[in-house]
């Protein structure tokens, strides 16, 4: 018993490990106060009480954290993925839900990433052609009409919605063959998000 007494006093004078040593608040650039038992850097924020940082000042070489919120974001966010060949970061930006097998899917992400990037850009649906009525040519032709004044034509349609991301590649760092990707696109609780 006399012995177990200095082996605990000895224990209690040393330090803490990381875990031990607390929480940390934070506030990432949103305004949101994140708990984290890490430094607040590592998780895009400041300690609480610091000015939050601004939108989109990011350490370089991290990719800021959240999702998409709009198909142009998404396709800056592949595209620096794919250039930092990081298969984490392109995984970030894929609809999990309903994905049977994860490791398949990283696999293929992994070949993906792994490949040297040639461009990336957002498919759109194809638009129709304009309707033009079938016109009459040679002597028997009826002479053609003047075109009625053009009526209102009201608002501007929509512009259309992105379906597909298309990704060109080359084959590998040694062959120029090209490879293509196409990633479907998906909105989910006002993201925008990849699937093969």
């Amino acid at each position: 018993m006399r012995r177990l007494l200095p082996a605990l006093l000895f224990a209690l004078a040393l330090p803490a490990p990381a875990a031990a040593q607390g929480v940390k608040r934070c506030t990432d650039a949103q305004g949101n106060t994140v708990f984290t038992d890490r430094s607040c850097a590592s998780v895009d924020a400041v300690p609480k009480g610091q000015p939050a940082p601004t939108p989109g000042a990011y350490a370089p070489g991290f990719a800021p954290r959240g999702c998409a919120r709009t198909a142009e974001a998404l396709l800056q966010g592949v595209r620096t993925a794919l250039e930092a060949r990081d298969v984490n970061r392109l995984a970030s930006f894929y609809h999990w839900p309903g994905t049977s097998s994860a490791r398949g899917v990283m696999d293929a992400l992994e070949e993906i990433a792994n490949r040297p990037l040639v461009a990336v850009e957002l498919a759109y649906p194809a638009r129709p052609a304009p309707f033009e009525p079938q016109r009459e040519f040679g002597p028997d032709a009826a002479p053609e009409e003047e075109p009625a004044p053009a009526a209102d034509p009201g608002p501007a349609p929509a512009a259309p919605r992105p379906i597909a991301l298309d990704v060109q590649q080359m084959a590998g760092d040694r062959d120029a063959g090209s490879r293509s990707t196409r990633f479907q696109l998906h909105r989910n609780v006002g993201c925008w998000w990849l699937s093969l």
